[in-house]
């Protein structure tokens, strides 16, 4: 196949030597990539990377039909390059390119490295070049070269430095490219040096001049807007986008499951419920790239634009709820209640998912849960798991990490005491229920409220505060709609607190020693029935206090249905008739 390759690659030096532009830009294709990357190792800025790929090119195309061989060899780029990138460092070029800190770290380590060594390090270990390809880049001999390879390694020599060099160049390659064709093919014009007197002859020449400089301007922009509206540019064009695509949200996927303490999802898991995080936003993406190749092969092209958009929205649905909410600190949606529920929407289908995932973890690694023992109720003794924490496999401290950095800690579940602890939403952070107070809306605080786990123990305080709590829910269930997340979420709590408000939880006694209903019950259930006509809970209550008031409190045939599906019925219901 390398052979194939060079052989190609040299009849397409063949075709420029006899200056064929579209030669040209195929050659170009093979290498300009390889030559931004290049500077960018070297020490450019992601901007002057660019810029001294466009020179190198440009230098070549602008003299089509008297380039030599000499200037088509790929170690005449990259001397070229140096070239173009010595003296022009900033200090942008110091760190700040990847996502990964360790990246940044032996990148800047990297750049300051003296260029005796620093050249030949980059050209052997990202650039698969020999010894003696080196030399002729750096103008060494053979020997020079292996002794500063010999030099740098040292120099850079860390425990795992092959991997980590592996992972460096994976960043690398997925930096978006900076360059821009039009500065390749755009034709250079220098301007004529000043002069103090002209004859008559020369201003009759000078019209016919600038006609020629202009027609051969024309005539290249002509040949640009022919090549890149030919199939071949179109498809190259699709070709790289999909590429690029592919890299960029693959880094995103990565960054963001490492931030939450996850690992690379498992697309073919055969655990249906254990699905991670991200791995549905995969699956689109999937579809998504399927669907340009279906484009591109129906079209011809792709409407990169709405790729582009589509693309920017699959990786915004990867953002974890984490940085969602440091976003939130620096703009503000006090005073946005569409936007707020969107995000409230947002975060909610995120902690669900990311749920579900900490949830697996947990379920493979129950036996150190177990270990700590049991506490003074009865639950597992916390305090010591997490006091042990140094001692469990790298891959679960990360988990463990992730959960609390995205607001979740362990919490024992009471009511199944004897194998489980389970995930909830870390109640001990006022620090984040704060942030996402003071940033949203007013309306989202009962949604606040489910997510941040304040209605955990709600089945404990007292009936007036469950009724006013269950009548919050009703206004926010209302609220909700068309929040696919957000509604299921609050009609889940909602049906619950109908459920315990009517004592069907068993929570609390709800008769008296005489079996009549106690006062503050009777006051709350009547409170609900007159919360007005369009209540789901004021319908269902009203026909109880009927009831109960025909038999002096003491029988509801209709409350003794009160199981939680049948509430979750009369509900689905009611909203059915007062829709009609």
């Amino acid at each position: 196949m390398q052979r194939e390759v060079g052989i190609g690659l040299e009849v397409l030096k063949r075709r420029i030597l006899h200056g064929d532009q579209e030669a040209f830009k195929e050659w170009m294709d093979v290498h300009i990539q390889s030559i931004e990357r290049f500077a960018v190792q070297y020490g450019a800025s992601l901007e002057l990377a660019g810029t001294v790929a466009e020179t190198v090119f440009r230098n070549i195309y602008e003299r089509l039909g008297d380039v030599t061989e000499a200037d088509l060899k790929e170690c005449t780029l990259f001397v070229t390059a140096i070239g173009g990138v010595d003296g022009r460092q900033n200090a942008e070029t110091s760190g700040g390119l990847f996502s990964f800190e360790e990246d940044d770290e032996l990148h800047r380590r990297l750049v300051g490295m003296p260029k005796e060594y620093r050249v030949p390090f980059i050209l052997d270990r990202f650039h698969n070049k020999t010894s003696m390809q080196i030399a002729e880049i750096t103008g060494e001999t053979e020997q020079h070269v292996e002794q500063s390879l010999t030099k740098a390694y040292s120099l850079m020599d860390e425990p795992n430095l092959d991997k980590k060099l592996d992972f460096l160049n994976r960043s690398y390659e997925r930096i978006s490219t900076s360059y821009n064709e039009m500065n390749i093919f755009r034709s250079k014009v220098e301007e004529s040096p000043p002069v103090e007197q002209e004859n008559e002859t020369d201003k009759k020449k000078k019209p016919y001049l600038f006609w020629g400089m202009g027609a051969g301007i024309l005539l290249v922009l002509l040949s640009i807007i022919t090549y890149t509206n030919s199939d071949a540019y179109q498809v190259k064009a699709a070709e790289k986008f999909m590429e690029k695509a592919k890299d960029s949200f693959q880094e995103e996927l990565e960054r963001n499951l490492q931030l939450a303490g996850l690992p690379a999802p498992e697309f073919l898991r055969r655990d249906i419920y254990a699905e991670t995080y991200g791995e549905d936003t995969r699956r689109k993406f999937d579809w998504f790239i399927a669907g340009l190749k279906d484009q591109l092969e129906r079209d011809g092209r792709i409407d990169k634009k709405n790729a582009k958009s589509e693309l920017d929205s699959l990786i915004h649905e990867l953002m974890i709820p984490s940085e969602m909410v440091a976003n939130l600190s620096e703009k503000t949606l006090v005073n946005n209640q569409g936007k707020s529920m969107d995000f409230v929407n947002e975060y909610a289908t995120k902690m669900s998912t990311l749920m579900k995932s900490y949830m697996h973890i947990l379920a493979q690694n129950e036996s150190l849960i177990r270990e700590s023992g049991r506490n003074d109720e009865g639950g597992y003794d916390l305090e010591t798991f997490y006091a042990k924490k140094s001692d469990y496999p790298e891959a679960f401290q990360r988990a463990i990490d992730g959960m609390e950095a995205q607001g979740f800690i362990l919490m024992n579940d009471m009511s199944m005491l004897s194998e489980y602890a389970y995930v909830y939403p870390n109640t001990g952070t006022p620090d984040l229920s704060k942030v996402l107070h003071e940033n949203l809306h007013p309306d989202t605080s009962i949604y606040l409220a489910i997510l941040m786990g304040d209605l955990f123990d709600i089945q404990n305080r007292s009936i007036g505060e469950q009724t006013d709590l269950l009548l919050q829910l009703e206004k926010g269930l209302s609220q909700a709609a068309g929040y696919e997340e957000l509604y299921s979420l609050t009609f889940n709590a909602y049906i619950s607190m109908i459920y315990s408000v009517t004592g069907m939880g068993g929570y609390h006694e709800i008769r008296d020693s005489t079996g009549t209903i106690k006062e503050e019950y009777k006051e709350a259930w009547t409170r609900i029935a007159f919360n007005g006509k369009n209540s789901p809970a004021g319908q269902m209550m009203r026909q109880v206090v009927i009831e109960m008031e025909d038999s002096g409190w003491t029988i509801s045939a209709y409350l003794d249905r009160f199981q939680y599906f049948f509430i979750e019925g009369e509900f689905k219901r009611i909203m059915g008739e007062l829709k009609k």
